[in-house]
């Protein structure tokens, strides 16, 4: 089966992967928004965890491809079918409104993911002679966990494309939510990106999913593109305080203020069950009243003179490296053959391989938004002093 796709164009199921899209828990994501409540700040960002598992399923084929290419000896028989299977399965555990209530769950989302693929058994299919069942061995290489993978070095480079520095989840995602958002800043050379990946060995002698120095501009534009994506759109700071609403007013619409451990009970939860218990969408309680860059001396001084009266977010992410010893992108130049990170190439990725996003936002109240904000003022303009 064919489904057109407004990004990949046709995306070409097999049988044994329809078989698998058209269970109940594969439609549920048709009704899962990709960015939870980020329509309410972005009109056009609808579109769901069915749109993007399917994206991600045909990045992963790209990314094949292009590997199979580059390094014609890497691949075993069966590679291909077990990589699109994890990409399909991928986001099957996602609670309603996705990242917004996953506070709300009291087992993990890998734990959700595996107790998922187990009561699908019957619809995971692969053309693999295995010692453990098929979608054991999807839940194995993708999660990165269990004696399959352990044992497997090969198992560990699979696992990369759908959980690595590039990979078929984020070649995906930041595209979508970018078009869908009506924003430039996720765009980048995704196809260059991905015609340059190849498997190399690392300073360890240890085979690694990375790409040839023709591709490191694509590459400068991917690592920027999260940064700008996570800059304006993903800590939105409306829709973020949409999701503390969001699970403040589930806590007290779910039993126990829990979603639940049972499979068929969670699966049986998605998004509209719920959009229209939220009187938060129509008025929010509360209101920005201070955003920027994260300063610790600054948040210790309003929580400690304001307490109650504000509530402070301090989303952060690491957009490439947290410190020098974290994993980095290998990049082979094509006529010496010389393996070297990928800062050692690029001037761009050396000035910002290590750059996080930290914001420092407080919010309060909508009935005493201006008294606050001034407090609020005050006190920084004390300590900047």
């Amino acid at each position: 089966m064919i489904f057109r796709d407004e990004i990949h164009g046709d995306i070409e199921l097999s049988n044994a992967e329809l078989r698998l899209v058209r269970t109940k828990a594969f439609e549920r994501m048709r009704y899962i928004k990709q960015l939870a409540f980020a329509e309410y700040e972005y009109a056009g960002a609808t579109h769901n965890r069915y749109q993007h598992s399917l994206g991600v399923c045909q990045c992963i084929t790209d990314m094949y491809n292009a590997v199979n290419k580059n390094s014609p000896d890497f691949f075993q028989e069966g590679d291909l079918e077990l990589l699109r299977m994890m990409a399909l399965v991928h986001d099957l555990g996602h609670s309603p409104f996705s990242h917004a209530s996953e506070v709300l769950s009291d087992i993990t989302h890998e734990e959700r993911l595996t107790d998922i693929l187990r009561s699908l058994r019957k619809d995971i299919i692969l053309p693999i002679n295995s010692s453990v069942e098929a979608w054991d061995l999807v839940n194995q290489v993708y999660q990165g966990d269990g004696y399959m993978y352990i044992s497997n070095p090969h198992y560990q480079v699979l696992h990369t494309f759908m959980d690595g520095f590039i990979d078929a989840d984020k070649l995906d995602y930041l595209e979508r939510d970018a078009l869908n958002c009506g924003v430039s800043y996720g765009i980048f050379d995704r196809q260059d990106l991905i015609n340059n990946l190849c498997i190399l060995r690392d300073n360890k002698g240890r085979e690694v999913l990375g790409i040839k120095e023709e591709g490191i501009q694509a590459l400068e534009s991917f690592i920027l593109a999260r940064y700008y994506m996570f800059n304006k759109v993903y800590f939105n700071p409306q829709e973020r305080i949409y999701r503390y609403q969001y699970v403040e007013t589930m806590q007290k619409l779910l039993p126990n203020g829990k979603y639940p451990d049972d499979v068929k009970k969670f699966l049986a939860l998605d998004d509209t069950k719920y959009v229209r218990k939220l009187p938060f969408l129509l008025n929010s309680a509360y209101r920005l009243v201070y955003d920027t860059e994260f300063d610790a001396k600054v948040k210790q001084a309003v929580e400690s003179k304001l307490g109650n009266l504000i509530l402070c977010d301090t989303p952060k992410k690491v957009v490439f490296r947290r410190d020098a010893s974290d994993i980095t992108v290998w990049v082979k130049n094509s006529i010496t053959g010389a393996v070297v990170p990928c800062d050692e190439v690029s001037p761009i990725i050396k000035g910002i391989q290590f750059a996080n996003v930290h914001k420092l936002r407080f919010y309060t109240q909508s009935s005493v938004e201006a008294e606050v904000r001034e407090q609020v003022l005050k006190i920084v303009k004390g300590v900047k002093r």
